[in-house]
């Protein structure tokens, strides 16, 4: 494919057909220009058509705008990365009182603090909101051991949110549009629904592709909203962000957000995911790939989902190539693969490496990987069904409007520790992985969808 509008519109009409999703809108920075496309509805009932100008949540992907304020205030010498939490936050507790007096905000931005990760509890809507959250985080246990492994982590960059809050005197609301969105010329860029009400915005839409309907909750809780559970933003913002990260921390118009260092720390690894899982590793919170398998990460980014929409970024500082995908329902995994190998290809010379091959050969010890695994977002039985290992997802009840019901996916061997399955309506498998040994020799975690589960007694 090219790059102009016209050819990534009549790709993303066929995609969006194929893979049944409502809408979508695509950014592409590549060759020094914008490219941009839309297509589809904002929504089913409405029937509103989707522009470059609608606001998609853009979920995750706010991560990078929570770890960019964290930077700018250790620049100003109002956080550090290594010191503790409580150094900032006195009142900050989780269950574990080691990782309580120890976790830092570099834990917290690298997803290795073994906290758990998922929790979604609403602590309403005053400006006290992510304070309250904070308070709540008392609750939670570890999933791991500090530093044991990777483990995302949604709670711990609501906790670098309020550390934001306490160091810069302001919301983080009003923290990310001041010290980001303005500088950054997108001033679309909205994290409360209020604010998004002045544009076009998208809906999401769940159940499986040709059975979608509009979700019933538009927005997760805004306590959240440091985590990615309300920002919404146009294709391009996204891309001007990444612009931003790719010009060494300068903004297009010349505007310096961060510092060439602060950039450079952003993507340097602080976590090393398990091998083959779609993120290679973790700077601070950036997503870390290496395509080209050379050893160095030369692609950098992150992915984001809400209640039925999804999105990703990709930037490939080498050659000034930057990618925003925002969907709102449907297989946009496939989608979003699909144009990242297009657009990385035509724009880069380089994509994504394939799956691992399974190995039909290989036979599954049912004493290892038999057995519960479960987190606070969600129980995972495994059981062998006809020599085949299955896996059968319970969501947690706080987690259900977003998980729907139980998922059953088969699982294929590519070895000892890794398997792939594809979940009912999708087409692209996802890894599990066992990792570590009990002293039965039994798998300790089951690690998928980026998240460890600890096996259940």
């Amino acid at each position: 494919m090219t790059l102009s509008p016209a050819h990534l519109k009549e790709t993303l009409d066929t995609l969006t057909r194929q893979c049944g999703v409502p809408g979508a809108s695509l950014a592409v920075w590549a060759g020094g220009a914008l490219a941009e496309a839309a297509t589809g509805v904002c929504n089913l009932e409405t029937q509103v058509p989707v522009t470059s100008e609608t606001l998609f949540q853009i979920g995750s992907i706010t991560k990078l705008y929570t770890s960019t304020l964290c930077l700018q205030l250790v620049e100003q010498g109002k956080l550090a990365l290594d010191a503790p939490v409580r150094a900032t936050l006195p009142g900050f507790r989780v269950a574990d009182e080691t990782v309580t007096a120890e976790v830092t905000l570099r834990d917290l931005l690298s997803h290795r603090s073994g906290i758990e990760g998922d929790y979604f509890r609403d602590a309403g809507r005053g400006e006290d909101r992510i304070e309250k959250f904070v308070a709540m985080m008392s609750a939670l246990g570890q999933v791991h051991a500090p530093g044991e492994m990777f483990s995302y982590c949604n709670t711990g960059f609501v906790a670098a949110g309020r550390m934001i809050e306490v160091a810069d005197g302001r919301i983080w609301d009003k923290a990310v549009r001041a010290r980001i969105a303005k500088p950054l010329g997108t001033p679309a860029f909205s994290t409360l629904p209020e604010q998004a009400m002045r544009y076009q915005t998208a809906i999401g839409h769940l159940g499986q592709p040709g059975k979608l309907f509009v979700t019933p909750i538009a927005y997760l809780a805004q306590s959240n909203a440091p985590v990615g559970s309300t920002p919404m933003a146009k294709a391009r913002d996204v891309v001007a962000f990444a612009r931003m990260l790719m010009a060494g921390g300068t903004a297009p118009d010349g505007t310096r957000l961060l510092a060439p260092e602060s950039v450079a720390a952003m993507q340097t690894v602080n976590t090393v995911c398990p091998r083959h899982l779609n993120i290679d590793a973790i700077g601070l919170a950036t997503f870390m790939w290496d395509w080209d398998g050379d050893g160095a990460y030369e692609v950098f980014g992150h992915d984001g989902s809400t209640i039925g929409q999804a999105a990703w970024l990709r930037y490939h500082p080498a050659s000034g190539t930057a990618f925003c995908l925002l969907t709102n329902g449907g297989n946009g995994k496939a989608m979003a693969d699909s144009l990242i190998r297009a657009v990385f290809s035509e724009a880069a010379g380089i994509a994504p490496p394939e799956l691992p091959a399974v190995d039909p050969a290989f036979r599954a010890d049912p004493a290892r990987y038999e057995g519960r695994y479960a987190n606070t977002m969600e129980t995972i039985e495994v059981t062998v069904e006809e020599g085949r290992l299955v896996a059968t997802s319970h969501p947690a009840p706080d987690y259900a409007v977003i998980a729907g019901g139980p998922k059953r996916v088969p699982l294929e061997a590519v070895d000892a520790e890794l398997f792939l399955g594809t979940a009912p309506g999708m087409t692209l498998p996802q890894t599990w992985h066992f990792l570590g040994s009990d002293a039965q020799g039994r798998a300790r975690w089951l690690h998928q969808g980026a998240r460890a589960h600890r096996r259940a007694e």
